[in-house]
């Protein structure tokens, strides 16, 4: 029973790490939203605090410029999180055509190496030419499909947080056993 107790943070940790994999393989946009939202609605708090601690000071004739900025960016980033967590969740859609673009730009160079190489007959792998017409491909991918491919990663960022939780888990098993054969000896 102690070694239970001793590693209830542990169970805690597994339990988030399974949840979370799980939210973000089964509905990564809905469940990046929330988090965003819910992220927003702590900054609009701690806003509020720090606007509450700048007018207290200000009363007593104390001008705390920090708390009074701290409270302005907190108070508009929160705000921009909680009521337009659609625009946030477009950002990442934005910053992945960017990335897209970059994969394009990238195979093209490869390709055009690769038959450069080849032209001036130096020694090439036809795995250049593969990985530049692979990076292309994968880049209009993204560009066509923005949102998707972002979600994309958040899915399998959710696959390896399940498979951490599992080995958490085994390992937690694993720990109890050897816990339970060392007080048999």
């Amino acid at each position: 029973m102690k070694s239970l107790k001793m590693n209830i943070p542990m169970i805690l940790l597994i339990l988030f790490e399974a949840a979370v994999g799980i939210f973000l393989l089964r509905d990564p946009e809905t469940f990046t939203k929330v988090v965003v939202t819910l992220f927003g609605i702590i900054l609009l708090t701690i806003g509020v605090t720090y606007l509450i601690r700048y007018l207290r000071a200000r009363k007593e004739g104390i001008n705390d410029a920090l708390a009074m900025l701290i409270a302005v960016v907190t108070l508009a980033i929160g705000a921009v999180c909680t009521f337009a967590s659609g625009a946030v969740i477009g950002l990442l859609a934005a910053v992945a055509v960017i990335y897209g673009v970059v994969l394009i730009i990238c195979g093209i160079y490869k390709l055009q190496n690769y038959f450069l190489m080849k032209k001036a007959e130096f020694p090439v792998s036809a795995l250049s030419m593969i990985s530049g017409v692979l990076a292309i491909l994968l880049g209009v991918v993204v560009v066509a499909y923005p949102k998707d491919a972002a979600f994309s990663v958040w899915q399998l960022a959710g696959i390896v947080l399940i498979v951490e939780a599992v080995m958490d888990l085994v390992s937690l098993i694993r720990t109890f056993g050897l816990h339970k054969d060392t007080n048999e000896l």
